[in-house]
This record gives structure tokens, sequence and C-alpha cells, in this order.
């Protein structure tokens, strides 16, 4: 995660920008908001950066979120091994999130797109729960508050739930109920809100020009999805757990796409969750298959990895999106000087895309 965006780790990201941790200084600690829907992560961190000098800000909540972004990464790898799939899948499990082509663009090294490693790794925990005969009640349960407090997509979760009543026996239902109310609450609270629409303004269709990263962003996770779970009904008929798993997280790949179209258009930070979701779910189809068919598997794997290598070099490190201003920390001592030198008052400093401005910022707020 480091190695992705260290070019970025100095920066104050232009979205959500810097306006929102001075808010967090002026009116103080916040952990939860409520509008426009319910969210903590982004509150959370931004408060916690509020606490810290000005000139740390921008180190503090890039570090912040590549920390988060490790820890569910990391949640991928523990739950895929204690469910019995292989050390290298369950490696792999965890990169697959970590190093996704797609968040190079805003996501990586943001503290307000940490909400999408989040629902990736809830989704998979509650998956690969709900795919074994005898789930877990606080795996699931931990999942769904953090999807919760974290994301307004969170209510798809639901869906998960809906494919552990029709796969798990009638005894083991009930062990559902405590981790869904957490999703229902969220969702009731945001239904409650006035302000739930999504975006008013919105790109909804590809430009001329969009090029590989745009097209291959929204193209992609749909179509191994829709390939996915056509394999997986037809061949996979027995109703193995890895059956399971990968329908639901193939499932979920398309209504994150259909909610995010509907709720923001086209954005690059939209394409993250379902592409990790998609090649995580394959992963799982190819664990089913190697138990039968090795040499096969292995032949197919090593070419998917082949395949996935061109995308994650092409588009691993931070784009200029994140990383083309001038350090935080930098620009704040450049400014402090001209503070005691007495030729500003105030001054704008610049975020991460090297073009967006924040509001005037007074010598004794740095």
């Amino acid at each position: 995660m480091v190695a992705r965006g260290w070019r970025g780790l100095d920066q104050i990201p232009s979205d959500p920008g810097y306006e929102y941790i001075w808010l967090r200084a002026r009116d103080g600690f916040r952990i939860l908001e409520v509008k426009p829907y319910l969210y903590m992560d982004q509150s959370l961190l931004a408060s916690i950066g509020a606490l810290l000098p000005t000139d740390s800000r921008g180190i503090f909540l890039s570090i912040a979120s590549h920390a988060i972004w490790a820890v569910c990464g990391f949640a991928n790898f523990t739950i895929f091994l204690h469910h019995g799939f292989s050390l290298v899948h369950s490696y792999i499990s965890g990169l697959l999130l970590v190093a996704t082509p797609w968040a190079a663009q805003s996501a990586i090294g943001n503290y307000g797109n940490v909400r999408w490693p989040i629902l990736v790794a809830a989704a998979i925990v509650i998956s690969s729960e709900i795919a074994h005969k005898r789930p877990r009640v606080w795996p699931m349960t931990l999942a769904s508050v953090a999807a919760t407090v974290s994301n307004p997509l969170h209510p798809l979760l639901i869906a998960l739930f809906v494919f552990g009543v029709l796969s798990l026996a009638r005894e083991e239902r009930k062990s559902l109920l405590i981790p869904a109310t957490p999703l229902l609450l969220g969702l009731i609270i945001n239904l409650l809100n006035a302000e739930t629409g999504g975006h008013s303004s919105k790109t909804t269709s590809l430009w001329d020009g969009a090029g590989l990263f745009w097209i291959s962003g929204q193209l992609l996770p749909i179509s191994i999805s829709v390939v996915g779970i056509a394999f997986a009904t037809w061949r996979l008929r027995e109703a193995r757990p890895q059956r399971v798993f990968a329908l639901c997280l193939l499932t979920m790949v398309l209504l994150i796409v259909f909610a995010s179209y509907q709720l923001g258009g086209i954005a690059d930070r939209y394409f993250v969750a379902p592409s990790a979701l998609a090649f995580i779910g394959v992963l799982v189809l190819l664990e089913n298959l190697r138990l039968r068919h090795k040499v096969t598997i292995q032949i197919f794997r090593s070419i998917l990895a082949l395949v996935l290598m061109v995308p994650t070099v092409r588009w691993f490190f931070v784009f200029s999106y994140l990383r083309s201003s001038p350090g935080w920390s930098t620009q704040i001592a450049v400014a402090r000087q001209q503070c005691l030198d007495g030729s500003i008052t105030s001054l704008q400093l610049l975020t991460s895309d090297g073009q967006t401005m924040t509001d005037p910022i007074s010598c004794n707020e740095l």
C-alpha cells in the first residue's frame, strides 16, 4: 500500500478536500454524521486529523487511508484462510483488493474513499460465512456494522442474507438476524433523510476519448460477473460452499454497479469495489475447480495472473489527481514564513490535483 501511494502521502485530496477538516477543527470532534446519509469513516478521520498540527494533517490522513485498505486486505486473507482456501489463494484475495488498478485515480490515499475497501471486505466476510453450513454471528455483525457506518450502499449487503435464507438450513437462518439488523437500521435512517437521491449532476455515459482506464473500469467487472454467474449456475450445480460464495460476490458486483450508476453516474471511485469483488469472485471459482482439475486450473490461473499484471503495472502508482501539488507540509512551511514576514494575512493552498485551491486560510489557523 505504501509502495502504491508514497508519492501522494503528504497531500490533501481535492475531493473531499481540506474544508471538511477545517470544519472539524472549528466545530469540534465528530464521530458520526447523518447528513446527507449515515457515515462515520470520513468524519472520524477528519476529526482526528483536525487535532494535529496543520502541517501534519496531509500525511496522517493519507497513512490512515492506506492503513484501512491494508486492514481490509488482511481481513480478506484471514477469512479465506479460515474457510479452507489455499495459502496462495488467501494471499491473492488480499492483494486483489489493495492492488486493484482502478483505485489509482482517486481512491488510494484518499480519506474520503476508504468506504470502498470496507464495503468489499464486509461483502467477503458475510458471503463467506453464509456460504458455509454454520455461519458465525460475530464476524458478520462486525462486517455489517462497519459497512453501515461507512458506505451509503450498505443496504445492498441485505441481498447476501437473502442468499443465506435460501441456502442455509432452517435452524441456521436465525443466526442471520443479528448481523442483518445494522443494515436495516442504516437503511431506515437513510430513507428518513431528505438527501438520499444521489448527486444532482452526474455523468451517465462515456465520452469520446474516455480511454482504456474508464472503459475497462465500467465494462470489465460487469462482464466478469455475468460470465461467472452463468458458469457457476451452469457448471457448479452441487451446492458447494465455494459456489454460493462466488455467486454472492459476483451478484454484489452487479448490485454495486447499478446502485453507483443511479446515485453517482460514472466516476472512477465506483470502479474499485466492483473490480475487486469480480476478480475475487473468479478466485473463488478457481478454488472450487482446483479440487477436481488441478493441472488445468493451474494453467488458467497463471494466464489470469499474467493478464491482470498488465493493468496493475500500468495503473499501479497513484495518478496525478492525488500527487500533483507540492507537499502539504511544504506549503504550510512556506506560508508560515510569509505570515511571519507580514507579507500575507491569509492564503489558499493547493490540494492534490495541483489545481484545486482551498478556501483562504488565515495565518492564525496555520
